[in-house]
């Protein structure tokens, strides 16, 4: 079991709860657990090192407190008692003799919210030395709980994301409309996010008092671990007369908060592996016909991004690819993080040089993908210095249209490419015209079959004769029969196209959409 210092135990716990009476004759006596003095037969099976609970010692009778001090010597525990101070100097003198780490309770405090603070701090502070960082986390609640029945106010523990991850329930708190929002929606309310967020708070090493007006007073401590921050954690008290000096305990509180966090994050860490695992087994085909990976969340919308423009316009350079595809990895990073802080639980997956996210549809974040999209993009923007254009697919909710939503969104990227279209965020029901004549134009180039020969015979008599049969034919269907924006885009008459077309008709058999067009 993991020991901790008894002198940090009692600095946890303050001294309103307890105090050394003795230290004990050991240098630094350490406790690993809380066990209650009542049954012998039970504290004769207790490990060395606890905390024995002396329950209805009287410190007035010398035979119940010789007694006491004798199991705690047997069994290399300490022992904690009632006691009102300054304590008689005769219980000191016999306490001393024994060699034994004695504790003070408060005479005020009940035994069971004793051996609850005590052992809630004990099991926080295990967490600290599991190995191979497997460390389980602990149980939060415990922690507000035990902090503010320390400190005397309402605790609530929040990540970087303003998600309320924990939060104390003790009878009698003082609450106020801020708390019981924040309780009841798990997060920050909207109008107390800039309190939330103070530059005061964040950037200080120590506590900061906080208050706002109409709120109850309130201590904030950042939870940090080394340079990374994790979140905070705010005490709230029914006024400023009831605000304590109890600064050490919520840093203590915060340092082992960062603990659990770090377990948490560990934990969501291993889920989102998990999930980015299936997405990319399911977009690879890997799952069969039918199967959906565990992991992969539908309902969902499916979005692909790909850099908006070649990186330095050379794909052939070895150290460009490089860069561009560090750059790719970065931009999983971070859509990860985005979608995670707006309250989705995304998978995200590179293959080749496109990135795809899946947000599911079910129990979806505070914003809509669109208005998240364009935040990941100008994020990537301002934080990887490049430009990047993102496609959406509709809503899917099975692996076939998974798989063809993946299609829809490459042919898109591609096209989009290709196009050299401007980066930001598009969706492929706006592109399905533009995407299926794309796919038309590929299904005649890869079948002959399927071709007339004319546009090779447009493109030989071009070439023998001098003429622009093929271009003037391909401006006019790209525009849709209207010669009036043809002719401006080839910079001639409306009569000359007109012309152009009705020869080709008689030369090549070729026959325009709109007859009015070519011969009025």
């Amino acid at each position: 079991m993991t020991a901790m210092l008894l002198e940090q135990l009692v600095v946890a716990l303050q001294d309103d709860v307890v105090s050394v009476l003795s230290e004990g004759a050991e240098a630094e006596p350490r406790v690993v657990g809380v066990e209650l003095l009542d049954s012998a037969e039970v504290v004769r099976a207790t490990a060395a090192g606890h905390l024995l609970l002396g329950v209805g010692v009287d410190i007035a009778d010398p035979g119940a407190m010789d007694a006491a001090l004798r199991t705690a010597a047997d069994t290399s525990c300490a022992l904690a008692v009632k006691c009102a101070l300054p304590a008689p100097d005769g219980l000191l003198a016999r306490i001393r003799s024994t060699g034994v780490p004695v504790l003070a309770v408060n005479p005020q405090m009940p035994w069971t919210r004793v051996q609850r603070l005590a052992t809630s701090v004990l099991a926080a502070r295990a967490v600290d030395s599991e190995p191979d960082g497997a460390r389980t986390g602990g149980d939060l609640f415990s922690l507000a709980n035990a902090v503010a029945g320390i400190v005397g106010g309402a605790v609530a523990i929040m990540d970087t994301q303003q998600i309320i991850v924990a939060y104390s329930n003790l009878p009698d708190q003082p609450i106020d409309e801020i708390r019981r929002q924040g309780i009841l929606g798990r997060r920050v309310p909207e109008d107390a996010i800039a309190d939330h967020l103070d530059r005061k708070v964040w950037t200080s090493e120590t506590v900061v008092r906080h208050q706002r007006s109409g709120s109850l007073p309130r201590m904030a401590v950042v939870i940090r671990a080394g340079e990374d921050v994790l979140g905070s954690l705010w005490a709230a008290f029914p006024d400023d007369t009831a605000v304590p000096d109890c600064g050490p305990t919520l840093q203590e509180a915060a340092r082992v908060a960062a603990l659990h966090m770090l377990a948490l994050r560990r934990q969501v860490d291993a889920e989102q592996e998990s999930r980015d695992r299936a997405l990319r087994s399911a977009l690879e085909g890997r799952s069969g016909q039918s199967d959906l990976p565990g992991g992969v969340r539908l309902p969902g919308v499916l979005v692909g991004l790909s850099e908006a423009v070649p990186a330095g316009g050379d794909t052939g350079d070895s150290g460009v690819a490089a860069r561009r595809h560090a750059a790719l990895l970065r931009l999983v990073d971070l859509a990860v993080l985005d979608s995670r802080s707006l309250g989705y639980e995304p998978a995200a997956a590179l293959l080749g040089e496109h990135v795809y996210v899946l947000l599911p549809a079910a129990g979806s974040g505070r914003v809509s993908t669109g208005v998240l999209l364009d935040h990941l993009l100008d994020r990537a923007r301002h934080s990887l210095h490049r430009s990047f254009v993102a496609v959406g697919s509709p809503t899917v909710g099975a692996l076939s249209p998974l798989l063809r939503a993946r299609r829809d969104i490459d042919a898109a990227l591609d096209h989009l490419r290709e196009r050299c279209a401007d980066p930001g965020a598009y969706r492929t029901e706006e592109l399905r015209p533009e995407l299926v004549l794309r796919r038309l134009v590929r299904a005649v180039r890869d079948d002959g079959e399927l071709r007339t020969g004319i546009v090779e015979r447009l493109r030989a008599h071009d070439a023998e004769h001098a003429t622009e049969y093929a271009a003037t034919l391909l401006a006019y269907l790209r525009h849709f029969g209207d010669v009036v924006a043809a002719s401006g885009a080839l910079h001639i008459h409306q009569n000359t196209l007109r012309l152009r077309l009705r020869r080709a008709e008689e030369l090549f058999g070729c026959r325009s959409p709109t007859r009015r067009d070519v011969c009025c």
